[in-house]
């Protein structure tokens, strides 16, 4: 989990908060999801935001994580989208549905 978000050129990045259960919860069902969808999966990136701090600088994502399974979509080098997977668990089917549609987009 060393990757910094600014290397990431296309793809899905998770936004890890190793301290939070939901941010935990929601990594794993994304990856069950995504474990459906191959090309997707295989650019999953996780990324510990506690590791990364200028993270939080980003305007993309200033004011957007609050360490409850955030993930974005990045392409072309830009976040593209960004929504919380983890925040509230009857949403985590259709937040991933979103999510994949826009990657995939």
């Amino acid at each position: 989990m060393t990757t910094n978000i600014t290397s990431v050129q296309s793809g899905i990045v998770f936004l890890m908060a190793e301290w939070s259960g939901q941010a935990k919860w929601a990594y794993n069902q994304l990856k069950d999801f995504l474990a459906q969808h191959q090309a997707a999966l295989d650019h999953l990136t996780c990324i510990d935001v506690d590791r990364e701090p200028d993270i939080y600088d980003l305007p993309e994502l200033s004011g957007k994580i609050h360490g409850c399974g955030e993930a974005a979509v990045i392409k072309n080098g830009r976040i593209v989208f960004v929504t919380e997977l983890g925040k509230d668990k009857r949403q985590i089917q259709n937040r991933c549905e979103e999510l994949l549609k826009i990657y995939e987009a």
